[in-house]
């Protein structure tokens, strides 16, 4: 008796899990109307439906290329991928964008926003590769240049300045490594390439101060 209850309630579990998947799964649409694949897949992006709204935005991007909701989608998919945290990725969608669509009224913001998704994948740590923190500066570099009075200027700005802080760190702690060894020369390679390319950043004072210690 216990063993059929026990299944009992196993099932009605399962019931209940399967409804429940089954009202948050999206409606069927015609992938042969942009427009109601879009708007359905913005739907699902405000209820955290990200993977279903996704392959909704490629069919969008992929079959109607060059509409208006094509380039839309290829945007939109990299918003979504920004707010999955997917950074890497996000860069990638929103320079394909600008890349696609320069002259498109969101060509500013997709471009500010690969700088700031850039800005976001940089490593905390100094010693790992921070690739990302270059690619920031140079996008950002970019978007001052297209857009000197852009909506994003200041905010792009000073993520640029961060980014270049964060490059000077690392040369400084590879300097201050040298030091530690008594490898003269090279910590005075690494701290002249600190006053010579980092010259603005935070680290440039201390690294002035290590080089008077040499």
């Amino acid at each position: 008796m216990k063993i059929k209850f026990k299944y009992i309630s196993l099932l009605a579990l399962a019931l209940t899990f399967t409804l429940h998947i089954g009202g948050c799964s999206s409606k069927k649409v015609n992938e042969n109307d942009p427009k109601e694949m879009f708007e359905d897949a913005e739907s699902d992006i405000k209820n955290d439906r990200y993977l279903l709204a996704l392959d909704k935005l490629r069919v969008v991007k992929n079959k109607f290329a060059y509409t208006s909701y094509g380039a839309l989608a290829q945007l939109k998919v990299a918003d979504v991928y920004f707010l999955q945290e997917s950074y890497p990725e996000a860069a990638s969608s929103y320079e394909t964008f600008v890349e696609l669509f320069p002259k498109h009224e969101k060509a500013a913001y997709a471009l500010f926003r690969a700088g700031e998704s850039q800005f976001l994948d940089i490593p905390s740590n100094t010693a790992r590769d921070l690739k990302s923190a270059e690619s920031t500066i140079q996008t950002f570099e970019l978007y001052s240049k297209k857009y000197p009075t852009g909506e994003h200027l200041q905010k792009a700005m000073e993520m640029k300045q961060l980014a270049y802080d964060r490059l000077a760190e690392k040369e400084l702690s590879i300097a201050e490594f040298y030091i530690k060894r008594k490898k003269f020369d090279s910590a005075r390679l690494r701290i002249n390439k600190i006053l010579d390319n980092f010259s603005t950043s935070s680290s440039a004072e201390k690294a002035k101060e290590l080089l008077k210690s040499l």
